[in-house]
C-alpha cells in the first residue's frame, strides 16, 4: 500500500502503538513518525499509517476485511490497525498528493468538523474501538521523543479523540 497526502493539510503519516499512555490503556498515532526511509525512494518511508488517499492491491485489503462499515469516523486508523496486525507493508510518499477542489479548505473543514465530532458518531467509534483493540483512549501526539527503536514518548497532544 503506497499513500499520499491531501494538498494544504499535515503529514498524515505516522506510527502506531498501544500502550499506556494518560495512566490507562490507549491507541496513540504519532504523527510523522515512520519508521524507516527506502533508500531507493528518495521521497517515500515505511509508515504504520497514511491519509485515506491511496494505492494498494485489492487482495490484501480484502484479507484484512476492507473498512468497518460500523465506524463513520476514525474508520482509517481501525483499517490501518488491521493492515500492522497482519504484517502488511504501508508507504508514505511526499510526492503523492490530492488535490481536492470541491469544496473551498473553510467549507471542506466546516463539513468535516461537524461529521467528526458529533457525539454520538463518536461514542460509537469509542466503543467499537474499545470492545476490539481493549483500550480506553485514542489520541494523535503531534510532538514525541523517540526512546528506542520501539518506543516513543508522547510530548504534546494534538488532538485528544476521547476515552471509552
Amino acid at each position: 500500500l503506497v499513500g499520499g497526502k491531501f494538498e494544504g493539510f499535515m503529514k498524515f503519516a505516522g506510527a502506531l502503538k498501544f500502550g499506556e499512555y494518560h495512566g490507562r490503556e490507549e491507541f496513540a498515532i504519532f504523527s510523522g513518525h515512520c519508521e524507516r526511509e527506502l533508500p531507493r525512494f528518495p521521497r517515500c518511508e515505511q509508515c504504520d499509517s497514511t491519509s485515506n488517499i491511496f494505492m494498494a492491491r485489492t487482495q490484501p485489503v480484502l484479507e484484512i476485511g476492507g473498512w468497518s462499515e460500523e465506524l463513520l469516523i476514525a474508520e482509517h486508523a481501525d483499517f490501518f490497525v488491521k493492515m500492522k496486525a497482519a504484517g502488511k507493508k504501508v508507504v508514505y510518499c511526499d510526492d503523492i498528493e490530492v488535490i481536492n477542489q470541491q469544496e473551498s479548505p473553510e467549507e471542506r473543514s466546516k463539513s468535516y468538523q461537524k461529521l467528526r465530532y458529533d457525539m454520538g458518531r463518536k461514542n460509537r467509534m469509542f466503543r467499537l474501538m474499545n470492545a476490539r483493540y481493549n483500550v480506553n483512549g485514542l489520541f494523535w501526539c503531534s510532538e514525541y521523543e523517540v526512546v528506542s527503536d520501539n518506543e516513543l514518548k508522547c510530548l504534546a497532544t494534538k488532538h485528544k479523540i476521547g476515552y471509552c
